[in-house]
């Protein structure tokens, strides 16, 4: 099985065809992908084309897309576990999915845990997520893959089927609490929303992802970039279309009080009654929500980083009721939450269950 071009290693400095872009030494495809991808996400243009022969190096990528020919086995798909910003896949006995990968196995699925680097912008890190799928077709003999993603890990996902045409590779995606639309949190880490100082978004950053991270960290930077409302609607969501040949699932998040029977209203599960208390690290980033809301007393419906509707896309399951760690089962939840009674575990199998039901 053809193996992807696209680098395994978390630091794209280290890539050998973007070194020699750096050197001068001439461009490979993947520098091209890298390059247009990542400079041309924060800026929206980036100058890699000049002097290139363009419809060359497109002969390459498709010719580098092109589909599997060897024989592979069809549906039911393995399941790949595609995680967030500041993600991993396991540290000591705690894996981003807590414990979802587990549970899937112990009935009978085949599950893969992904990495790519924790801070960086989609165009990076899908790349590194094509090379894992890559790597799971390869050990499973699978035609396709099933991809389950939360957060920015669905962005990821959606640049390699689109940008990296890996199309052919991947059945469905699913994504959990993906910022579709971009998220007012990362709008305000990047000082464009008024009345929010460096100094708090990087209390906010602390919080959720630890201390030595700030806005002026530039992996961190590029993250944020990436799920800016402008961006992801004026660039990548453009730049990124669907393929038809992908089925396009999403769920979206609900914390705190506000039951968001509206916003959830046309998912294909029901959004219940149950209410999730706000996890404690996601109570500054809340208040980013309750002072852009057009009705600060009612916020729009959001799990704390992502809004409800920012994260629909493709067929819209339904809402869950978590904020965005509950979603994945953190902080190391054992059993249900104890308030909402929402399960990470059930939610993943039944996501599961609906694949298999749609012939994936």
């Amino acid at each position: 099985m053809r193996r992807s071009k696209f680098p395994k290693v978390l630091k794209i400095s280290k890539v050998p065809a973007v070194k020699a872009l750096a050197d001068g030494k001439g461009i490979s495809v993947a520098a091209r992908v890298l390059c247009a991808g990542t400079l041309g996400l924060l800026v929206g243009s980036t100058g890699c084309g000049e002097g290139l022969d363009l419809a060359a190096d497109e002969a390459q990528v498709a010719s580098a897309a092109a589909p599997l020919t060897t024989a592979c086995k069809g549906a039911p798909y393995p399941v790949l576990l595609a995680h967030g910003m500041a993600g991993f896949d396991r540290i000591g006995p705690i894996n981003y999915f807590f414990n979802v990968a587990a549970d899937l196995r112990a009935r009978g699925e085949t599950v893969i845990e992904s990495q790519v680097a924790p801070f960086e912008s989609s165009a990076v890190r899908g790349a590194q997520l094509a090379h894992a799928i890559d790597d799971a077709l390869a050990a499973t003999r699978a035609c396709k893959i099933n991809v389950i993603a939360h957060s920015q890990g669905g962005l990821d996902a959606r640049y390699a089927i689109s940008s990296l045409r890996y199309g052919d590779r991947i059945a469905s995606l699913v994504t959990v609490s993906t910022p579709h639309q971009g998220t007012v949190i990362a709008d305000a880490a990047l000082g464009l929303v008024p009345g929010f100082s460096y100094d708090v978004i990087n209390a906010i950053l602390r919080a959720i992802y630890g201390s030595g991270h700030s806005t002026s960290e530039p992996s961190l930077k590029a993250s944020l970039t990436q799920l800016t409302r402008d961006n992801m609607q004026r660039r990548f969501n453009s730049a990124n279309r669907d393929d038809a040949r992908v089925k396009y699932y999403s769920i979206a998040g609900r914390s705190s009080a506000r039951l968001a029977s509206s916003e959830c209203a046309g998912g294909l599960w029901s959004n219940g009654l149950r209410v999730d208390l706000l996890d404690p690290l996601l109570v500054l980033p809340e208040t980013v929500f309750v002072a852009t809301s057009p009705n600060p007393l009612w916020p729009v419906p959001n799990d704390g980083l992502v809004s409800v509707e920012s994260a629909k896309w493709g067929t819209f399951l339904g809402c869950v009721p978590a904020d965005h760690f509950d979603e994945i089962g953190q902080l190391a939840h054992l059993i249900p939450d104890i308030v909402s009674g929402y399960d990470h575990k059930a939610m993943y199998r039944k996501v599961v269950d609906k694949l298999h039901r749609d012939g994936l």
